[in-house]
């Protein structure tokens, strides 16, 4: 049977999909389509998702990130079988045999190596891709192109992705200093190592010093950061498409941290460094979103994010009154989220006219489309309306807000969102415009 014949035969319901090879069987087809079409991994999800298949069962069908995840596998074995897609794509008659050769990537229970159970539950993951918390994607810490590095770390990336990310954040913070910043993302920092260390001995545990050096090293002159404009600053997605483009050179980073603080890190000669390979770059930051390296935050930093979010909104109000929307900078997202948060709490007209004017004042801060607007606002609206029920239509005080704000935004993280959507995608996304 041929592969066209096949997906014809499984797409019509002719051919049962009953188990996880099936869904491989099916996904290993629709990647070969799509890495040749600019689409890659997400596309290729919402394929799937479109036909009723997921790799997940349970709780866990039609789990964005789990599904994501087994694409981002098949991937890479798809890579290491291609010499780095440069041979040929394996046909479909050669699935057994691939499938058996990198069993190890892509059997039912790989993501239990990459992921915790709790962390894959969450309401986040369902709706929004996050990397691994327990260890890296496979050769996701090395440049695509150049020769594999045996990892210093299963996790080497958690700490350069969470710098990056503070450091991108403060690039377009109008008020909080990056003391304060750094203040936050250590402290966040902290809970999440700690927690995921205590249940999983083998992930790191949290060192300060650690974390500063990739903090420091991510920290430029204060010249270099008055250079950076407003609209080309956060991307913390890009993180990935970096280093496949040999950007940052993790591995000999991490050596050279190990060796400063008496562990076992080597130096590493100058034929094994990574090289450079700035736009036009081959290809390679295709090859990376195909493999889904075009990552979104993961629970480092959105827990960050949610405590920088409720920082910024500090000041607003007096204790138990409602919000002015004079009063807000409907620029910064956390102000527009508070904002939401609170119309949810008011009735019917009164409901109404608040929304619209936040609408109104959204778009003409140039944060959306005027026909975009009231869609993102109806969304946010959705998930953040069954939290404050509980309030019984009463806007609390600074703390009991703040907290609510904070536990919102952990639990929906898909509100930090900003990668480039799927044209098959069905769920709304929270995209803004950045900032200017």
């Amino acid at each position: 049977m041929s592969a066209e014949e096949f997906l014809a035969n499984v797409e019509s319901g002719i051919v049962p999909v009953t188990c996880h090879e099936d869904v491989l069987r099916i996904a290993f087809l629709y990647l070969d389509e799509g890495l040749w079409n600019d689409n890659g991994v997400f596309n290729v999800v919402e394929k799937l998702h479109a036909h009723g298949w997921s790799f997940g069962e349970g709780e866990l069908r039609f789990n964005r990130t789990l599904d994501i995840f087994y694409l981002a596998q098949l991937a890479a074995a798809i890579y290491r079988y291609t010499s780095q897609l440069e041979g040929d794509f394996p046909c479909l008659s050669d699935f057994p045999t691939f499938y058996t050769v990198h069993h190890a990537l892509l059997h039912s229970s790989a993501w239990c190596s990459y992921y915790s159970p709790h962390f894959l539950a969450q309401r986040t993951t369902a709706h929004l891709y996050r990397p691994p918390n327990l260890q890296d994607l496979p050769e996701s810490s090395s440049p695509l192109g150049q020769p594999r590095r045996r990892p210093v770390s299963a996790c080497i990336l958690k700490l350069p992705r969470w710098a990056y990310t503070v450091l991108r954040t403060s690039y377009r913070q109008p008020f909080l200093s990056f003391e304060t910043l750094t203040a936050i993302a250590l402290r966040t920092l902290e809970t999440t190592m700690t927690r995921l260390h205590e249940i999983y001995p083998s992930a790191p545990p949290y060192s300060e010093s650690h974390a500063r050096f990739w903090l420091e090293y991510f920290t430029p002159g204060s010249s270099q950061l008055a250079k950076i404009s407003s609209s080309g600053t956060w991307g913390p997605n890009r993180f990935g498409i970096l280093v496949a483009q040999g950007m940052y050179d993790l591995h000999s980073l991490e050596a050279e941290y190990l060796a400063q603080s008496g562990g076992w890190g080597e130096g590493v000669g100058e034929e094994e460094k990574a090289m450079w390979c700035g736009l036009p770059d081959g290809g390679i930051q295709v090859y990376a979103s195909w493999r889904g390296w075009e990552e979104e935050a993961g629970s480092e930093e959105v827990e960050f994010l949610a405590a920088v979010a409720v920082e910024e909104t500090v000041g607003l109000g007096n204790e138990g009154i409602e919000l002015e929307m004079d009063g807000l900078d409907l620029s910064i997202r956390s102000h527009i989220l508070l904002s939401v948060m609170q119309a949810a709490v008011k009735d019917g007209e009164e409901r109404e006219c608040f929304l619209g004017e936040l609408e109104r004042r959204m778009v003409q801060k140039g944060r959306i489309g005027e026909n975009r607007a009231g869609m993102w606002v109806k969304e946010a609206m959705g998930i953040m309306d069954p939290y404050v029920r509980t309030w019984q239509g009463v806007w609390p005080g600074v703390d009991a807000r703040g907290e609510m704000l904070r536990r919102i935004l952990v639990e929906n993280a898909q509100l930090f969102a900003r990668w480039r959507v799927s044209p098959l995608l069905r769920q709304f996304t929270f995209e803004l415009e950045p900032r200017e």
